[in-house]
């Protein structure tokens, strides 16, 4: 089927969201598209963590005291005193326990502590302020009381606020996507991991850690530039180029004028064929001259608004490339605005790019398009050999429903006409959603 002719009777425009590149990880469910990618190898590679026998690693699993415990002071170094005799102290600890070593040295650091009947609770889940505090103190870092909330949600007077000020200060736990930490959320696997990896290099460096040290570089063939992509975040590669987080949580659907904790990276090309210099091309600009990445810059700064930044840089062909930066205003605007910092600074000069993308780009690029109105046709048209199995004309109340099937991709795709959007996606042959 031509799906391309068939989406442009019922469409009128759409935009391509990109992946971040794939490459195979050592574990089945741990792809180098993965934010914790880098940080679950290294702790493998250090022997610190291990995967399952089905080569699969589970990054999404809660990690429990007893686990938490052998991770963090194993990631920190902390030599494990097979002589304490502490856990004997709690009656749900025995001898026999593998991780009866780990729970004796850390009491005896005094790391961690039981409950008042006597128990350790070695499989109660741990949450982020617990595994903060751990990696702290394992650490053997000294911090102080503060005096002022940081967080939204965490207030100045709670036990763990100092812990929580240390992991915003270097960078060892950033907050949620709302600007938010989350103390009592229960850690998993993949995020302890990236915690200790964190700490680590941050003990080793003595600088906060650098949130775009991982980051994958992408190409931007139409402005002739690549640049450094925040996991999670979308991005087009078409026409104007443009770097994206939406806000979900208040139903935030278009790249454009950002909700409150949105942001948008756009970015265009002047030839300059008239080969001015960067003297002139600056002209008449008010911001200031600098160099980015190493190129003429200048930057706008438009601090008052939605519209934060706009950058100007001169390529080594003369060329000018504009990037256009806006965020909300909400509790994530800070880090919206350091992130898209990073991703400006990382910018390198590339002429006539190529996007080569895998069949693992194609899919992830699909399913993070679900649920994004007008976005459907295009980001469908990586694959071309869509066959239509099945319409449902009455839809869900907007428009007709179609269900397409690929067989490179085994999937199905459920898309829904009126609003140009895929409603969901399946593994093989279906329309059973």
């Amino acid at each position: 089927m031509d799906l391309k002719k068939f989406f442009a009777t019922i469409v009128f425009a759409a935009v391509l969201i990109a992946p971040l590149a794939y490459a195979q990880a050592s574990f089945t469910d741990v792809s180098s598209i993965n934010p914790h990618y880098v940080a679950i190898n290294s702790l493998v590679e250090q022997e610190i963590l291990q995967g399952y026998e089905d080569g699969s690693f589970l990054p999404d699993q809660e990690v429990n005291r007893a686990e938490a415990l052998k991770i963090v002071l194993l990631g920190m170094g902390v030599e494990i005193n097979e002589e304490s005799t502490a856990g004997v102290l709690f009656g749900d600890v025995s001898e026999d326990d593998w991780f009866y070593n780990y729970v004796g040295t850390a009491v005896s650091m005094g790391i961690v502590s039981g409950y008042d009947d006597n128990t350790f609770q070695p499989e109660e889940t741990v949450n982020r302020a617990e595994a903060m505090k751990m990696l702290v103190l394992a650490g053997g870092i000294d911090v102080e009381a503060v005096s002022e909330n940081f967080f939204v949600d965490v207030d100045v007077e709670a036990w763990f606020s100092k812990y929580a000020y240390f992991a915003k200060t270097w960078n060892i736990e950033p907050p949620q996507a709302d600007g938010r930490w989350y103390p009592g959320d229960s850690v998993s696997r993949a995020n302890i991991s990236e915690m200790v990896y964190r700490m680590q290099l941050v003990d080793e460096n003595g600088v906060a850690f650098e949130e775009s040290t991982n980051w994958l570089r992408k190409d931007f063939p139409t402005v002739d530039i690549s640049m450094k992509v925040p996991f999670g975040w979308n991005y087009k590669q078409e026409g104007v180029g443009a770097v994206w987080v939406l806000d979900t949580e208040n139903a935030q659907m278009s790249l454009l004028s950002p909700y409150e904790n949105g942001g948008t990276l756009l970015m265009t090309r002047y030839g300059n064929s008239e080969k001015k210099s960067a003297d002139e091309l600056f002209s008449g600009l008010e911001g200031e001259r600098s160099v980015i990445a190493g190129y003429d810059a200048f930057v706008v700064y438009r601090d008052n608004g939605v519209t934060f930044r706009e950058w100007y840089l001169v390529m080594d062909n003369g060329s000018l490339v504009h990037l256009l930066a806006m965020r909300g205003e909400g509790y994530y605007s800070a880090y919206l605005e350091d992130y898209i910092e990073a991703m400006v600074v990382s910018l390198e000069y590339e002429p006539d790019g190529e996007i080569e993308m895998s069949i693992e780009d194609i899919l992830e690029s699909l399913r993070s398009s679900i649920q994004v109105d007008g976005m459907g046709a295009e980001v469908m048209e990586l694959l071309d050999d869509w066959e239509l199995i099945e319409t449902d004309a009455i839809g869900v109340g907007t428009g007709p429903v179609d269900y397409f099937y690929s067989p490179s991709g085994n999937i199905t795709v459920k898309y829904e006409r009126s609003y140009d959007v895929i409603l969901d996606i399946e593994d093989g042959q279906t329309s059973a959603f």
